[in-house]
């Protein structure tokens, strides 16, 4: 099969075309079920104890990694203690694990220096991958990559523990934009166009030779203030925000009707998840009266301004259709209120460069919500490395989450974080986001409602002719 993804030639770490291969050549400790819980994918059961320091995990007996090691338990503590203890890990909750230790012929021992509720599902963030030989333990492995890491050659590994693929191979190509990769689809040059505009959507379905899966993806579009801007640091001002902007329309017309809109960090089929008790509500008269409250009426305009309350700048990708739409209709709406947002293109790379320092006054991007590991990540300011927004109103109930012992205290203090998020808002919460992939029906695809097909590319098969 041929996979073809259209990304901007430059992106972040593990966006793209990486996180497309790395979803087919490596394997997860732990899976994800869309409502957030782990489930078993290399480690088939867990325990912890009752003071939540003592976890205990149960290895598959079958895994091999592509260079034809064995998976045991010895060589499992080995690999966890180096993502644990790696200079840069993918979670601050490894920071917990003070050892690791292979127990019996088929458990694996972490001892921690306190409990931490994040643990378990952040292990669905690591791969499976022996550290001295850089070999992974995934459906698919490496062949060739060329030197700019536009192009990637792939062939099945016949010992996956799952079974092996029915695929014999993938090779996957990075196309310059979406368009490109489209075009080389209606060519026969690709058999998988990986991410389709949503504006195109329904002009691929209606392609006969092609089939659409689409899924919502568990990310959040949101516009991210940074509270220490002189007029956003005012609370009443980030709840005005919020009722100014009438998400039912930004999902309409900047997401085609393409997704949902959001009320808050984290999606809402997750197992936790609580909804806002009064909800923000499209309601211009209200924001106008929060605004004049605040001492923001609306003054004559300086030279080459519209009349307003107050201006601010906000970021955007440059070049990236997903959020170009969706930014110019949160603009034009916040002025219907007479607030001036400027939007300011920035590349990916500078973006990510600009954010953790705290160089913006606003940002519209996309944050990931579907685990409780990911709303500590982005809103605890101890631990974000992402952005930098000054914001710290919530660090004392991400923390209570963290340190709990059961689903019940689990539940309880995230359900107290979220009204802490939705009565200070650091952020106005959008909408989630639908994502449509095109696969040619000269292949069978092992597709679940409402998921990512992608992760079980090594179940997919020829057609039957």
């Amino acid at each position: 099969m041929r996979v073809g993804v259209g990304v901007p030639p430059k992106g972040a770490r593990g966006s793209g075309i990486a996180n497309v291969v790395s979803a087919m050549t490596t394997e997860p400790w732990i899976g994800l079920a869309p409502d957030g819980r782990p489930t078993e994918r290399v480690i088939r059961a867990w325990s912890v104890d009752e003071a939540g320091t003592t976890v205990r995990l149960k290895i598959r007996n079958d895994v091999r990694f592509h260079d034809g090691t064995l998976l045991t338990p010895q060589i499992a503590a080995e690999v966890m203690h180096a993502t644990f203890s790696a200079p840069a890990p993918e979670s601050a909750s490894y920071a917990a694990v003070r050892s690791v230790k292979a127990t019996g012929d088929d458990t694996v021992e972490l001892q921690l220096s306190e409990p931490n509720s994040f643990l378990l599902t952040d292990l669905s963030l690591a791969s499976v991958t022996l550290p001295e030989e850089k070999a992974e333990a995934g459906a698919f492995q490496v062949v060739t990559a060329d030197d700019k890491q536009k192009k990637f050659d792939l062939k099945a590994f016949p010992s996956y523990y799952r079974g092996r693929p029915a695929l014999d191979g993938i090779v996957v190509t990075q196309y310059p934009t979406q368009r490109n990769a489209w075009a080389a689809l209606m060519r026969g040059d690709i058999d998988m166009l990986y991410d389709i505009r949503r504006e195109a959507v329904d002009f691929v379905k209606a392609e006969t030779t092609v089939q659409t899966y689409s899924f919502e993806r568990p990310y959040a579009n949101l516009l991210v203030f940074n509270v220490r801007h002189p007029v956003l640091k005012n609370v009443e001002v980030r709840r005005a925000l919020s009722e100014s902007l009438d998400k039912a329309t930004l999902v309409a017309e900047g997401l085609r009707g393409r997704g949902r809109p959001a009320d808050g960090p984290l999606v809402p089929e997750h197992w936790a998840y609580s909804p806002p008790a009064h909800p923000y509500v499209f309601n211009p008269a209200a924001a106008a009266a929060r605004f004049e409250a605040a001492g923001l009426p609306v003054r004559a305009p300086k030279s080459g301004r519209m009349p307003s309350r107050f201006a601010f700048t906000c970021l955007v990708f440059a070049d990236d259709t997903r959020f170009e739409r969706l930014a110019l209709l949160v603009q034009k709406q916040l002025a219907n209120v007479g607030v001036d947002m400027t939007l300011q293109p920035v590349p990916q790379n500078q973006l990510m460069t600009r954010l953790p320092a705290g160089d913006f006054d606003a940002f519209l991007l996309e944050v990931a919500g579907r685990s409780l590991s990911w709303l500590d990540r982005f809103w605890n300011s101890r631990d974000n490395s992402f952005f930098d927004s000054g914001y710290t109103a919530a660090d004392k109930a991400i923390e209570r989450v963290r340190l709990a012992r059961s689903e019940e205290q689990v539940r309880a203090e995230v359900a107290d974080f979220l009204q802490i998020m939705h009565d200070d808002p650091p952020a106005v919460f959008l909408a989630w986001q639908e994502t449509t992939r095109a696969v040619s029906r000269k292949f069978e695809v092992s597709a679940e409602p409402g998921r990512d097909i992608v992760p079980n590319a090594w179940s997919w098969r020829p057609a039957a002719r």
